[in-house]
C-alpha cells in the first residue's frame, strides 16, 4: 500500500514539476495599437504574427513602425513601453536558460521601463554608444544613430556607461544624459524636458499593465501632516518633475536646476526644425559661393523638407548675380513674365518656382499600405528593375533641381506605384500595378508596368559651335511596358531566395517623320519597332525587347542578385536607370538609327551579378557588373559594348572613434570597358575624361563632425554642361554630352 501511495503522489507531482519547468522567465507582448505597425521575429529569423498575450524568448526581436508596443517580464514583473519607429531585441531573460540577467538591446527608437525592485534582480540594456545598467527603477531611453543617446531617470537610479571610452555616470531621479553630447555628465531636467520625452509612452494601456503593481513600485501612503497638505491619489502617473532636494550623483556633479523661460520652447522648436549650408559650389565649371536655409518638418508619418538657397558668384544680395537652373530666375515667382500675353506661362514660373523649394515631402514609406514622396527622388525601381532600376532625378543636383513624385498603395491581393520625374516639367512617367491572387496563402505575385517619356528629343546635346536648335530625330515619345512574376521559395529574414522573370519592350510614337532618304519612319505609334513584319524567314521578328530572368534575396546581412539578360535594339534592361536623364537624348538619336537600320542589330546576351553587405548599419558595400555576349561577330566572340558597373560603399557616422569621418560614394557606369579602349582613339582623352562621361553617375560626400551643430562636408559629383538657355552641351572630342564636376565645399549647421 505504501508503494501505491508513493506512486500516487508521484504521479500527482508529475503535471506539477512539468508546469514548474515550463513557467520559465519570458516576456509577454501585452499591448499593441496597430498589429500591421508591428513586426516580430524570432532569433532563428522566422516572421511572427503579433498577437495580446503572445510569450517572446530570448533572441525575439520586435519592431515597432507607426505603432507602439508594451511588454512584460514575467514572473518578474517588470515593464516596457516601446514607442513608434523603435527595433528592441530580447537578448537574455534571468534564470532562463542559465542567464545571470536580464539584458536587451535598443537598436534604435525610445523605450520606458518599470523595472522591479528584487535584490536578485538585474537588468542592462545596450543601445549604440551606451551599456545602461538598472537597479529597480523608472527610467527611459532614447537613441538616434549619430544624433543623441540619451536617458531620463524618473525614480531611483541607473548605471550610464559610454561605450569606448568606459567612463561611467550614475544617473537619479530627475536627471538626464546623453553618452554622444560632448560632455558625458548628469543634468538636471525641467519639467518640460520630461514631459517632451516621456509624452508618447508616459502611460501604459495593456490590461496587465499596472505599474504600481510592479515590485517595489507600489503606490505609497502619503501621510497627511496639514489639513492644507493632500496627498495625490494613488493611480495618478509619476511625478516626472524632477525633485530639488534630489542629491548630486556620486560619481558626477549635478547641474543646479535652469529658470524656465518663455523662450525654451521656441528654441527646442528651432533647433528641432532648422539646418543651414554655407560654402562653395562649382557648376557647369563656375564657382559660386551659397548659403542654404533647410528646415525640415515632420508631423506623424508627413515629413517637409524645404531647400531655400541663394548660389551666387560674386554679391550675394545683386539678385541677378544669382545662379538661375537651366536658365530660371527660381526667386522671381513669376514677376518676370508676361503677365497679360502669355498668362499659362506666368502660372507655370510661379509653380516651377514653388517646386524648386520643395526638397522633400513624405508619408509613409513602400512598406505601408499608403506611401508618397514628392521631392528629390533616388534609387527608384519598377518591378524587378527591367524598366526602370535605382533611376534618379537628382543626378545632376543641384546643378539642376527637380521636384518629383513617388506614390502608391498595397492592399495585399492587388497594389499599384506610380511616379512622375518633375512637377515643373513632368516629362517622365511611371506606373506599376500587380496582383497577388493567392497572398493569404502563399505571396506569388505578378505585374504588369509601363513607363513614358514624353520629350528625350529634348535633351539631344547641342555642338558648343552651333546655335541652331538640334535635330529631334521625329520628336518621339518612348513608349515601355513590361510583364514580370515572381515566386517566393524562402522568405526568411535571415535568407531570401525569390526567382522573377521578366518581360519588356519599346514602341516610339513619332510626332514627325524620319527618313535616311532610303527608308522612311511615318508619324505615329510604329509598331515596326517591337514586331519586325518584314523579318526574312529565321530571323528573330521581335526588336527593342528584353527578357531578364533569375534570383535574389540575402543572406543574413549579405543581399544578392543574379540575372539572365537577353535584349535586342536601343532598349536595354533597367532602360531607365541612374544616368537617364544624361543619355535620354542620345537615345533618341540611337533609336533612329537602329529603327532604320534595324536588320543588322544582333541580340546581345549576359549575365549581371550584384552582391553587397551591411554590417549594423556602420559599414555598406555593393558591387555590380554586367558581363555581356555580344553576338554580332561570327565567331561568337565578346563585345564589352553593353557591359555596366556599380560601386557604392558608405561609412556611417560614429564608426571612426578619434577623428569623427563619415561619407559615402557612388559609381555608376555603362560600357565600362570600351570607355578604356576608346582613349586610343582620341589623343586628349585622359583615364578620367574616359571613365566620367555622359555614360557616368558618380557621387561623393566626405563629412567631418567639427561640433555636435557643426559639420565640414566635401562633395563631389558628375553633372551634364548646359549653356546659358539651358541646353545640354555636346562634347567636341567625344561626340558625347559634356560632363562638368560639381564640387562643393559646406559648412553645415544644424542647431
Amino acid at each position: 500500500m505504501k508503494t501505491l501511495r508513493i506512486a500516487a503522489i508521484l504521479l500527482l507531482l508529475v503535471p506539477a514539476l512539468s508546469f514548474a519547468q515550463d513557467a520559465e522567465p519570458m516576456a509577454v507582448l501585452e499591448y499593441f495599437d496597430n498589429p500591421d505597425g508591428v513586426f516580430i521575429y524570432s532569433a532563428e529569423g522566422d516572421e511572427l504574427f503579433p498577437e495580446y498575450g503572445m510569450e517572446l524568448l530570448p533572441g525575439d526581436r520586435i519592431k515597432t513602425i507607426n505603432a507602439v508596443a508594451e511588454l512584460r517580464l514575467d514572473p518578474n514583473g517588470s515593464l516596457l513601453k516601446l514607442a513608434s519607429n523603435t527595433e528592441f531585441i530580447i537578448d537574455t531573460l534571468q534564470n532562463r536558460g542559465g542567464a545571470e540577467a536580464n539584458t536587451f538591446s535598443l537598436i534604435t527608437g525610445k523605450l520606458r521601463a518599470v523595472a522591479a525592485r528584487d535584490g536578485a534582480a538585474q537588468y542592462q540594456i545596450v543601445t549604440q554608444t551606451a551599456v545602461c545598467g538598472v537597479r529597480g527603477t523608472t527610467f527611459g531611453l532614447e537613441t538616434v544613430e549619430g544624433q543623441k543617446d540619451v536617458a531620463f531617470v524618473e525614480k531611483g537610479n541607473i548605471d550610464y556607461q559610454k561605450m569606448g571610452t568606459g567612463e561611467t555616470i550614475s544617473l537619479g531621479a530627475g536627471q538626464f544624459a546623453d553618452a554622444m553630447a560632448d560632455t558625458f555628465a548628469a543634468a538636471a531636467a525641467t519639467a518640460e524636458q520630461f514631459a517632451e520625452f516621456f509624452e508618447d509612452i508616459a502611460d501604459f494601456v495593456g490590461e496587465n499593465m499596472n505599474e504600481n503593481g510592479v515590485p517595489g513600485n507600489e503606490a505609497e501612503e502619503v501621510a497627511v501632516a496639514e489639513p492644507e497638505e493632500e496627498a495625490p491619489p494613488t493611480d495618478t502617473a509619476p511625478v516626472i518633475e524632477p525633485p530639488a532636494e534630489e542629491a548630486p550623483a556620486e560619481d558626477g556633479e549635478a547641474e543646479p536646476p535652469s529658470t524656465p523661460s518663455f523662450m525654451d520652447p521656441i528654441m527646442d522648436y528651432l533647433r528641432e526644425v532648422l539646418g543651414m549650408e554655407i560654402g562653395s559650389v562649382t557648376i557647369d565649371n563656375k564657382t559660386y559661393s551659397k548659403a542654404v536655409i533647410q528646415p525640415q518638418f515632420s508631423l506623424g508619418k508627413l515629413k517637409l523638407g524645404l531647400y531655400l538657397p541663394i548660389i551666387y558668384e560674386t554679391n550675394m544680395f545683386d539678385y541677378t548675380d544669382w545662379y538661375h537652373p537651366k536658365g530660371n530666375d527660381e526667386w522671381s515667382f513669376g514677376t518676370d513674365q508676361d503677365w497679360r500675353n502669355e498668362i499659362l506661362a506666368s502660372i507655370q514660373d510661379v509653380l516651377s518656382d514653388l517646386f524648386l523649394k520643395i526638397k522633400y515631402v513624405e508619408f509613409g514609406d513602400q512598406r505601408d499600405k499608403f506611401f508618397f514622396k514628392v521631392g528629390n527622388l533616388s534609387g527608384l525601381t519598377i518591378g524587378h528593375g527591367t524598366l526602370m532600376r535605382n533611376y534618379a532625378n537628382d543626378a545632376n543636383f543641384p546643378a539642376i533641381r527637380r521636384i518629383g513624385v513617388n506614390l502608391g498603395f498595397d492592399l495585399g491581393i492587388f497594389g499599384m506605384e506610380t511616379l512622375v520625374n518633375d512637377l515643373s516639367e513632368p516629362e517622365l512617367f511611371g506606373l506599376r500595378m500587380y496582383l497577388r491572387p493567392f497572398h493569404k496563402v502563399f505571396p506569388m505575385a505578378f505585374g504588369l508596368s509601363s513607363v513614358m517619356d514624353i520629350d528625350p528629343a529634348g535633351d539631344i546635346a547641342v555642338d558648343p559651335d552651333d546655335t541652331g536648335d538640334p535635330d529631334l530625330a521625329g520628336n518621339p515619345v518612348f513608349i515601355n511596358a513590361a510583364f514580370d512574376i515572381d515566386f517566393p521559395i524562402v522568405n526568411a529574414d535571415f535568407f531570401k531566395l525569390i526567382l522573377f522573370g521578366d518581360i519588356a519592350g519599346m514602341m516610339p510614337y513619332y510626332r514627325e517623320s524620319i527618313t535616311d532618304g532610303t527608308t522612311t519612319i511615318p508619324e505615329g505609334l510604329y509598331s515596326q519597332a517591337l514586331i519586325n513584319s518584314d523579318a526574312a524567314e529565321g530571323e528573330l521578328p521581335l526588336n527593342n525587347y528584353g527578357i531578364s530572368a533569375g534570383i535574389f534575396g540575402n543572406i543574413f546581412i549579405a543581399d544578392y542578385r543574379i540575372e539572365y539578360r537577353n535584349y535586342r535594339g536601343t532598349f536595354k534592361p533597367a532602360f531607365y536607370g541612374k544616368n537617364y536623364d544624361r543619355v535620354r537624348g542620345q537615345k533618341t538619336i540611337e533609336l533612329q538609327s537602329d529603327l532604320l537600320d534595324a536588320p543588322n542589330i544582333d541580340p546581345v546576351m549576359g549575365i549581371y551579378g550584384e552582391a553587397g553587405f551591411n554590417i549594423l548599419d556602420k559599414f555598406r558595400f555593393e558591387l555590380g557588373y554586367m558581363w555581356p555576349w555580344d553576338l554580332d561577330s561570327e565567331d561568337g566572340t565578346t563585345n564589352f559594348g553593353d557591359d555596366l558597373i556599380h560601386i557604392e560603399a558608405e561609412l556611417a557616422q560614429g564608426v571612426i572613434p578619434v577623428v569623427d569621418i563619415h561619407g559615402s560614394i557612388a559609381y555608376d557606369r555603362t560600357e565600362f570597358i570600351p570607355a578604356l579602349l576608346a582613349r586610343d582613339n582620341y589623343e586628349n582623352m585622359t583615364v578620367m575624361s574616359a571613365l566620367f562621361d555622359a555614360n557616368t553617375v558618380m557621387k561623393g560626400e566626405l563629412i567631418y563632425a567639427v561640433a555636435p551643430t557643426l559639420d565640414i562636408a566635401i562633395l563631389i559629383t558628375t553633372a551634364v554642361g548646359h549653356d546659358d538657355d539651358g541646353n545640354i552641351v555636346l562634347d567636341s572630342e567625344t561626340g558625347m554630352p559634356q560632363i562638368n564636376p560639381t564640387f562643393s565645399i559646406e559648412t553645415r549647421v544644424h542647431f
